[in-house]
């Protein structure tokens, strides 16, 4: 008997099923086509392009393969280079995320197309995953960037494809606060030892980064015109308006009133003597003004024993909860989206006035 089939890509397949004594064979022969008119025209087709035979009685169980007047066709290839389509997947991302995702997207998708003859094959995906170094997160990153590529894949062919990461997943073993320590009271201390000495650009990064737990990006790629009074406050616009600025998220869109401290060692001052982009020595690295200040920083605290720069942000965030501040404050404040509310742009409906005593708190 035989009959279509659909399958879960919503692609045809022609069914043909042999029944024998001891088992039943299928034969699936692809139709490359979603639409069911189609596929009834393209199976009258191949059927009137079969010649005739008698079908047996009987298979024998232990012939392989159905009667030859009835072999499947050669399946090709749905592509000839699945690099070639990651260039075009990465040429339609090109508009909507930054120059340092596009990388990180043909990193991770090239690292397993590099890895296999078999791409497609589920058991090479697990592989390719069980053989990755790092921490959960960094091997799940992997899986997000290449199930993405497949399932973009999949929906400009009319080829069965098979996201062979589908399902997958590395389950973090390590709480949250344990990969990521915050800074505490004495390494604050050490921090603020460790800037004597230190040029003051990079000391005033570190500042706001202390006393806002804005991201280190945020802060690099700050312009003049990013400071500005909100409501009577002083503040740090976050957002994409300038040249080479990016956003993490939709979220990250906002205002963060400066903390008093900042204008007591007269930061006003520092920014009036800039124009342009605040901090001129940093240049564009992959997308990210931040990467030569990370190196920087990454050697320098180790000399001083201090946690990383995120931790600061993670100590404003420790710092904002202990306070007893709602959660949906603290995420306006460190740019992160809440579950429960939705804000726009710049979280409208929150008044400045009333982050100010969030921030004055670190």
């Amino acid at each position: 008997m035989s009959h279509l089939m659909l399958s879960r890509h919503g692609i045809w397949y022609y069914l043909r099923v042999y029944l024998t004594p001891r088992k039943r064979r299928e034969i699936r022969i692809s139709l490359r086509t979603r639409s069911k008119r189609e596929a009834l025209l393209r199976v009258e087709k191949y059927l009137t392009s079969q010649p005739f035979h008698c079908v047996p009685q009987s298979i024998p169980a232990h012939t392989a393969t159905p009667s030859a007047s009835f072999q499947q066709p050669q399946q090709k290839k749905p592509f000839k280079s699945l690099k070639s389509e990651l260039n075009k997947y990465t040429k339609s991302k090109a508009g909507s995320v930054g120059e340092r995702e596009i990388l990180t997207i043909s990193r991770c998708v090239n690292a397993y197309l590099n890895s296999t003859k078999e791409p497609l094959s589920k058991r090479s995906a697990a592989a390719f995953v069980n053989g990755l170094e790092g921490s959960a997160s960094t091997r799940n990153r992997y899986i997000k960037k290449n199930s993405a590529f497949f399932k973009w894949l999949a929906t400009r062919t009319d080829e069965d494809i098979r996201n062979p990461f589908e399902g997958m997943g590395v389950k973090e073993t390590i709480a949250p606060m344990d990969r990521r320590p915050a800074y505490k009271p004495n390494d604050l201390k050490r921090l603020h030892i460790a800037l004597h000495g230190v040029r003051d650009w990079k000391r005033w990064i570190i500042l706001i980064g202390r006393y806002s737990g804005m991201r280190q990006n945020e802060i690099c790629q700050l312009y003049h015109n990013d400071v500005m009074k909100v409501d009577g406050v002083w503040c740090f616009r976050v957002d994409n308006l300038n040249p080479n600025q990016t956003l993490k998220t939709d979220s990250s869109c906002r205002f963060v009133p400066i903390h008093s401290q900042l204008l007591t060692f007269d930061l006003l001052d520092f920014i009036k003597e800039r124009k342009g982009h605040l901090f001129p020595e940093l240049t564009l690295h992959l997308g990210s003004y931040g990467h030569y200040f990370s190196r920087w920083f990454t050697m320098s605290r180790s000399k001083h024993s201090l946690p990383e720069y995120h931790s600061l942000r993670h100590y404003a965030a420790t710092t904002f909860k202990q306070n007893g501040f709602h959660e949906q404050f603290a995420s306006q404040m460190l740019g992160h989206s809440n579950a429960t509310i939705t804000y726009n742009r710049y979280g409208k409906g929150i008044a400045v006035r009333t982050l100010v005593e969030l921030i004055e708190v670190l």
